[in-house]
């Protein structure tokens, strides 16, 4: 078996903590605690990478936005793990609007991982200006540095088995090889992620690596992006999904492309898909040709465990 095949076929998906559900009748967020049967990775969206985390479960400048106290946050969690046991949790740090990696505080974090029990942690680097070029064939931007240094920096203070997680842009490793005019072409990220997968001292400190698949326009490829990350990690590799609309392009994933651009990354390697997120709001009219994010989810989640079983 090859280094980068795996088995169960892995669906994680992020849970919009601002959308979460206010405690109910049963004084638990029902929403998370019966994330739908199919999804291996719950990804609790987002924490801030500057975060303060001082302890007993307050959720006071994590950057964690579920409107409820971090003691229900706690319990539902163990709810969920009691409804869906093996079910990991993990925190993604940083997203688009949570950028000060400069402020990484990678002992909150852990004081945060550990106090609600969870399974890791994913690296949404998002930094404001990288400004990313080439230079002599090779890419190089004003934040690798600053990447290097907060993956290394983790994982000194999250040790295996807990998970580190690299949620990487979508054409985040174009621009070198054979992915040298990979279009879409420009973006403040293209490239972004090559200096980090060309070191192997720091790409071993991955435990996986999900890719936004989206927010890049109609003529992207994400078997081609794919490749362009295998091609440096053989680990753990997902292919993201996100329902209409997306933030950038005007790219829509059907319910069928969305299947089919699954099963095909399958094939060629890769451990399954992303979805963001449970939370996000649905399009008008949502159908077929515009999914929701709940029936995106769904249809992923069936394709998932059809080829579980093949």
């Amino acid at each position: 078996m090859a280094a980068h095949e795996r088995s169960p076929v892995q669906l994680a998906a992020y849970y919009a903590t601002w959308a979460a559900d206010a405690e109910s009748a049963t004084g638990l967020d029902d929403r998370l605690v019966r994330i739908p049967d199919g999804v291996t990775e719950v990804l609790l969206a987002f924490m801030r990478p500057d975060a303060t985390y001082s302890g007993n479960l307050d959720l006071t400048g994590t950057g964690v936005q579920v409107p409820y106290s971090g003691s229900v946050l706690k319990a539902s969690l163990q709810a969920l793990k009691v409804r869906r046991p093996g079910i990991r949790v993990m925190v993604p740090i940083g997203g688009e609007e949570y950028a000060n990696w400069a402020g990484f505080d990678a002992r909150s974090i852990r004081r945060f991982v550990e106090d609600f029990g969870l399974d890791g942690v994913d690296l949404d680097f998002e930094p404001r200006a990288p400004n990313c070029r080439v230079r002599a064939g090779r890419t190089a931007c004003d934040s690798d540095a600053l990447l290097l240094d907060v993956v290394e920096a983790a994982r000194s203070a999250l040790p295996r088995p807990i998970a580190i997680w690299l949620t990487a842009t979508n054409t985040g490793a174009y621009g070198e090889g054979a992915w040298r005019e990979a279009g879409p072409t420009g973006g403040p990220t293209y490239g972004a992620f090559l200096p980090l997968l060309r070191d192997p001292t720091r790409r071993a400190l991955l435990d996986g690596i999900s890719i936004m698949a989206y927010d890049a326009g109609p003529t992207y490829r994400p078997l081609e992006a794919y490749a362009a990350y295998r091609n440096h990690f053989q680990g753990p590799i997902l292919i993201g999904f996100t329902s209409p609309p997306e933030a950038w392009g005007g790219h829509v994933y059907t319910l069928r492309k969305a299947v089919e651009t699954l099963g095909s990354a399958l094939e060629k390697g890769a451990n399954g898909a992303m979805i963001f997120a449970i939370g996000k709001d649905p399009p008008p009219d949502p159908g077929p040709e515009r999914p929701g994010p709940d029936e995106l989810l769904a249809a992923l989640a069936e394709a998932a465990g059809r080829a579980r079983t093949d």
